[in-house]
């Protein structure tokens, strides 16, 4: 396990599990799509308080931990960039996401709320294969890594001709099927298969 991690800046991917594009009717993108929310989107806690009057919809995903500063240059560098893997609820406000699109406008007010970004700071050395996610102990989402269009090396190397990292930078790595909406008194598990979940209550 890692500890004493500042958390810098969040970037998230878009569409990197086939099912969830098609479930949102998105096309399958060619290249990794970027977007970042804020770093006062940081939620560590056990709670996840969402927004009155919106519907706040959950994505489940691996987040990859960087552990130093600069940018690879090749796929193999970019594995020496990633020091942990861990899991994290990419929390987006649907309609508002969906009215933004329609209008061509940048997603960023619907995924960059306050506590949007959830994140569980037990990150592990190496990424196990699945993950899954049980609201009030019914299983809604669950993930392998095959199943991902872009590897985390891909996405890393990709986002590093955009951005120089650093130490302490986080990665959302993509949802699979199955986002759904979150209310208050929600319990959630969300974990790897066959570790120790984390468990969240919404308030």
């Amino acid at each position: 396990m890692i500890k004493n991690i500042k958390i810098e800046n969040i970037y998230c991917v878009g569409r990197n599990f086939e099912g969830h594009a098609k479930e949102l009717g998105n096309k399958v993108p060619t290249s990794p799509l970027i977007f970042q929310k804020s770093n006062s989107t940081i939620n560590t806690k056990e709670k996840i308080e969402i927004p009155k009057n919106q519907t706040i919809e959950h994505e489940l995903e691996i987040v990859v931990l960087i552990g130093k500063d600069g940018a690879p240059k090749t796929l193999k560098d970019a594995t020496a960039f990633i020091s942990g893997f861990s899991l994290g609820l990419d929390l987006t406000d649907r309609k508002l996401q969906t009215d933004l699109k329609a209008k061509g406008l940048p997603w960023f007010a619907s995924k960059s709320f306050k506590g949007s970004a959830v994140v569980d700071t037990n990150f592990k050395p190496e990424c196990p294969k699945e993950f899954y996610l049980k609201v009030n102990k019914k299983l809604r989402q669950k993930g392998n890594l095959k199943d991902m269009i872009f590897s985390f090396e891909q996405i890393v190397l990709h986002l590093a001709k955009i951005v120089d990292f650093k130490s302490g930078d986080i990665i959302f790595t993509g949802t699979p099927e199955g986002v759904g909406p979150l209310v208050n008194g929600d319990q959630v598990e969300m974990g790897f298969v066959s570790h120790a979940p984390k468990n969240l209550v919404v308030i």
